[in-house]
């Protein structure tokens, strides 16, 4: 009992705190340790969704490849691009200052960005290659692939022409195209020069003394072999100059400043020309896309690695036609589906683009 007495009395008076000694203060508290999880959680979570919208317009190059962070969705996600195999026609024309109508197409490239594995090709196909064009009524007639656009060309309505070069690729190829960008000489060189300019390897030297965009001013273009800098003039010089050398060598030479552009567009320094490419891109360039899907599009291809570029031409398919009067080119169906196949990585494109040309009528 007298246990149980000295219990209660023990938790009805507490035992006596050992004060210090005078003079000395007295122990601050003992602080409960506050649980920050939930704000770490969340500042790990924006950071980490930063670095992901930073690194997918501008990925981090490390050696030969090319660093992001993964964004939930992807890059697409943000871009409002599709999250699959998409291809963008690219249309260069050959315009003059005095032209008021439609253009010729002197460059037709087919770019293809695979988002999910960082792959991306340019596919050239010949402007002189045989196809079946579609007309007004609801056919088609068989003409070289570069008077689509003449012959669709509308004052009232700029995507006529473009669509109608995209329904040609479709019918004929059977490569679907999603989106198109338009584009003159005038406009690639306002583009390049934003970017500050190009550099290239040149494999063989050349040039033209009578070389003028504009069939009035002569500006004498000379190109040695190496390693080349040039501005924007002078890129699309090198890409359009005809004198010594064929349509298909023209072809090799705009895809190689195209691979170059992409290549300096990967680099980190070019995030300060963004303000100045993007004004460029706004005033010159025709396109089917908003501009958050064409900032897409570059900085998927800012994410593609070199050795995963792969730059192909349906030239190599081409042969002359001996029996039209005008120099035409057919596409032999067996080698375009190689040159498909390894393009896009996609036999089935490949066997559907032989089938859909042999249909059309338009093979050797």
């Amino acid at each position: 009992m007298e246990d149980i007495e000295a219990y209660g009395l023990l938790h009805e008076r507490p035992l006596p705190v050992e004060l210090p000694p005078l003079g000395e203060e007295l122990p601050a508290p003992a602080k409960k340790r506050r649980r920050h999880w939930l704000r770490n959680s969340i500042l790990l979570v924006v950071a980490y969704l930063i670095a992901a919208v930073l690194t997918a317009v501008q990925p981090i190059p490390i050696a030969s490849a090319r660093l992001a962070v993964p964004f939930p969705g992807g890059a697409p996600m943000i871009f409002g691009l599709p999250n699959r195999p998409f291809t963008v026609l690219v249309i260069g024309l050959d315009r003059r200052p005095t032209d008021t109508g439609p253009s010729r197409t002197d460059t037709i490239l087919v770019l293809r960005i695979d988002p999910r594995s960082h792959h991306a090709s340019f596919l050239s196909i010949p402007r002189d290659s045989m196809m079946q064009i579609p007309n007004a009524a609801g056919g088609y007639d068989r003409d070289r692939i570069n008077t689509a656009y003449v012959y669709n060309y509308s004052s009232k309505d700029e995507s006529a022409a473009p669509r109608a070069l995209m329904t040609t690729i479709e019918h004929n190829l059977g490569i679907k195209i999603d989106h198109y960008v338009t584009f003159d000489q005038y406009s690639a060189e306002s583009l390049i020069n934003a970017m500050g300019g190009v550099s290239i390897d040149n494999p063989q030297e050349f040039g033209q003394s009578d070389y003028s965009d504009d069939d009035v001013h002569v500006v004498p273009q000379h190109f040695v072999k190496g390693d080349l800098h040039l501005d924007g003039y002078q890129a699309v010089a090198y890409g359009r100059i005809r004198e010594g050398s064929s349509d298909f060598d023209r072809i090799q030479r705009q895809q190689r400043v195209g691979a170059a552009l992409i290549d300096d567009a990967a680099s980190p320094f070019s995030i300060f020309r963004v303000p100045s490419v993007w004004s460029a891109y706004r005033k010159t360039i025709g396109t089917d896309m908003s501009l958050r899907q064409s900032a897409g599009v570059l900085a998927l291809l800012k994410r593609v690695p070199d050795d995963k570029l792969k730059t192909k031409s349906l030239g190599d398919a081409a042969v002359s036609c001996s029996s039209c009067t005008a120099s035409i080119q057919l596409l032999d169906p067996t080698k375009t589906e190689q040159i498909i196949d390894d393009a896009f990585g996609d036999s089935e494109s490949g066997r559907l683009a032989a089938q859909r040309l042999a249909a059309a009528g338009v093979t050797p």
